[in-house]
């Protein structure tokens, strides 16, 4: 007599059982690695970006604003026309990093000025900076919203009067 070798249906139904876990697993594991590595990428795009303004600030000796837009989703880098004139501005670039479902807040103001001595004043909504205003401490915060509407994956980022940061995982 001959023996049969091979799986019965019920092996093979749990082997299948336990693939599709797995599957699963991985699924949930990757939209998660994916969404946490986007917002990473995101806040050490605008760090860079803050860092450079700073460099542009020093090397000319003038102030350099970042200034954020309404919808939330791009900002843009001027520099100050002449050092006596802090209303007229330079587009220097416009960064719009953020991928769908990204955005950011930048509290209840929206513009920000670095000098060259790396200290942050705000800039009111006529484009205008204060140079004799005290120094400002600013709080920008990034998110990523999942698809049902609900955020995720926030940072916060907050840059001290003296051009200090500080990035906070919530």
């Amino acid at each position: 007599m001959k023996k049969n070798s091979g799986f019965t249906v019920v092996e093979l139904l749990i082997v299948l059982l336990l693939l599709g876990v797995l599957v699963v697993l991985t699924l949930r594991v990757g939209e998660s690695v994916t969404a946490n590595s986007r917002i990473t990428g995101l806040i050490n795009n605008f760090l860079a970006d803050f860092s450079q303004a700073k460099l542009l600030a020093s090397s000319e000796n003038r102030y350099v604003a970042i200034t954020f837009s309404n919808d939330g989703r791009s900002y843009s880098l001027q520099k100050q026309n002449d050092i006596t004139d802090f209303t007229t501005w330079t587009q220097v670039k416009t960064v719009t990093p953020l991928s769908e479902g990204a955005f950011f807040t930048a509290g209840a103001f929206s513009d920000f000025a670095v000098n060259s001595t790396g200290v942050v004043r705000l800039v009111d909504s006529g484009g205008t900076v204060y140079p004799g205003s005290n120094p400002a401490n600013v709080t920008l915060v990034f998110y990523i919203r999942k698809r049902d509407g609900s955020i995720a994956y926030r940072r916060t980022i907050q840059i001290f009067p003296y051009g200090g940061l500080k990035v906070e995982k919530h």
